[in-house]
């Protein structure tokens, strides 16, 4: 009988392992050396299952699934490992790999010793030590994670890249920004809101579009969350690590509120113009209304039909009525920036409200964070044996309900507060439109000059977002009654509310100033 040929199972558990060598290196001499003793070789390509794979259990993959499915193939005799912890450390898969094994006849060394797959003592033997090194894999990969959220918690980076234009010192523990990158996201975020396309400005800082894209909306504020997750643990913690602005959050609200508005309203192509279009919405039901024009090229805007809710998809509204009626409400009151500012104000909700719902949200996080210790704790207790884990079992079950609790609790508050604009955004805000119609729309009378594009910029800009409530700026329209009855509609942004009825007076000219009353904005004809 010929010598015996060799597979050796090499392997490290990081890429840093691999990288560096000196781990593999050793296993190499230590095993040629063993197969040099056991006066067998090493056959050309049989080094292949050699390399870098995960110590935690279930995350074993390609070396040991390569040499697996070439034991059957003749390529080698036996395989060979210098200890058993490099076999495996997952019991199951040390099972499945085994039995494999003994279908394909190959033979099994640890070390210069062999283990005769076939029996009962060598096959305990090495199911006890995979065990024992699942164990010592799972704990020590559990303690690599507890302390890595631990120190996330102190706002440490533990791990990974660092959020984009960030620096931080090692030594003094000070986060830093990187005044280039920086520079580059404020000019593309400027740039976007201008109207540039995003593809292009990824092409011109030489980025990933995707990546450009999350660091402009999620990735440029104060807060970087970061996750930690192992369902074989049980793990699933998030963690906000306080990091330096790249960008204000007021720029922020704008790139989304801009983002929101490539979705509804410049998306597609439009056939026929309708200056409304992805701004109208059903009161009864809150689906879109479409733009359709007849076969007279009169323009309707309707209701569109097979939705889930049901609703009377008879119901059409005059393009042209609606459309003259809701821009001269709008410019009414843009025209006139004081009365403006103080309707947008008095939409804000209640301050003594928000402040009520910010203390509960604080009270909800603070518990939230009690429980959160409690199970860690507990944690602490069952791996040093205090307690077992039958007897933690209905506790963790308790904090893990309340943790849930708590969670969705803040979850309902946290809308309510995040989006209330202060006066400052207010004022800002209105400004900002009041100088798109500078100069040339200096009162209602000067209405009809307005190009489409201009009214539709207007439109875009105040039913850009959602109002406090949280419902989606734009027109909302329902049926006063029989048809052939007026229609009312209703303008909601964030300046308040507008309530009419249609038809309306075909002249736009016949509204009057608006004037503050009740909280709503009302239009009286002369």
């Amino acid at each position: 009988m010929g010598k015996l040929r060799f597979a050796p199972l090499v392997r490290v558990s990081t890429e840093k392992q691999e990288r560096q060598g000196e781990s593999l290196q050793t296993q190499r001499k230590q095993i040629q050396q063993y197969v040099k003793t056991l006066d067998g070789y090493i056959p050309d390509g049989c080094w292949r299952y050699s390399g870098q794979e995960h110590a935690t259990p279930g995350q074993e993959r390609e070396n040991l699934d390569r040499l697996l499915k070439d034991s059957g193939k003749g390529v080698f005799d036996a395989i060979i490992v210098c200890d058993a912890s490099r076999w495996s450390r997952d019991n199951a898969k040390s099972k499945a790999g085994l039995e494999i094994l003994r279908q394909n006849g190959i033979r099994f060394f640890v070390g210069s010793t062999e283990y005769d797959l076939f029996s009962p003592q060598a096959r305990l033997f090495l199911g006890m030590s995979t065990e024992m090194n699942e164990f010592f894999a799972l704990e020590q990969s559990r303690k690599s994670m507890e302390n890595r959220i631990e120190r996330a918690r102190k706002g440490i980076p533990t791990g990974g890249k660092l959020p984009y234009g960030r620096t931080y010192d090692k030594e003094t523990g000070a986060w830093g920004i990187d005044e280039e990158k920086a520079k580059n996201i404020k000019w593309s975020a400027g740039q976007y809101l201008k109207g540039e396309s995003l593809q292009k400005l990824a092409k011109t800082l030489n980025m990933n579009m995707p990546n450009l894209w999350k660091i402009l909306t999620k990735r440029s504020g104060d807060k970087w969350e970061v996750r930690f997750g192992s369902s074989k643990l049980n793990i699933n913690e998030s963690v906000q690590i306080k990091i330096p602005r790249l960008l204000d959050q007021e720029t922020i609200d704008r790139i989304h509120e801009r983002a929101a508005s490539n979705k509804t309203f410049t998306h597609g192509h439009i056939k026929h113009q309708y200056l409304l279009s992805r701004m109208i919405f059903c009161a009864d039901c809150g689906y879109t209304m479409f733009g359709q024009t007849n076969h007279g090229d009169r323009r309707y805007y309707r209701h569109p039909r097979y939705r889930k809710k049901e609703c009377d998809i008879s119901f059409w509204v005059r393009a042209d009525d609606l459309e003259g009626a809701v821009i001269a409400h709008l410019f009414g009151m843009y025209g006139d920036i004081e009365n403006m500012e103080k309707a947008m104000l008095r939409a804000i909700p209640d301050a003594s409200r928000i402040g009520e719902l910010r203390e509960q949200e604080e009270g909800l996080k603070k518990r939230l964070e009690k429980a959160e210790g409690e199970r860690q704790r507990l944690i602490k207790s069952i791996a040093k044996g205090i307690i077992s884990d039958s007897e933690a079992e209905r506790t963790i079950l308790e904090i893990r309900e309340r943790t849930s609790l708590l969670t969705e609790e803040i979850e309902k508050i946290r809308p309510q507060v995040e989006k209330v604009p202060t006066e400052g955004q207010i004022r800002r805000k209105a400004k900002l439109i009041k100088r798109t119609l500078e100069g040339i729309y200096t009162r209602p009378g000067r209405l009809s000059k307005m190009s489409f594009d201009d009214k539709r910029k207007l439109a875009q800009m105040v039913f850009a977002g959602k109002t406090p409530e949280g419902a989606r700026c734009g027109v909302y329209v329902k049926r006063s009654g029989k048809a052939g009855e007026p229609v009312i509609y209703e303008i909601k942004g964030l300046f308040g509310d507008i309530q009419d009825r249609l038809p309306v007076s075909s002249k736009q000219d016949s509204f009057s100033k608006c004037h503050a009353h009740n909280g709503f904005c009302v239009y009286k004809r002369r």
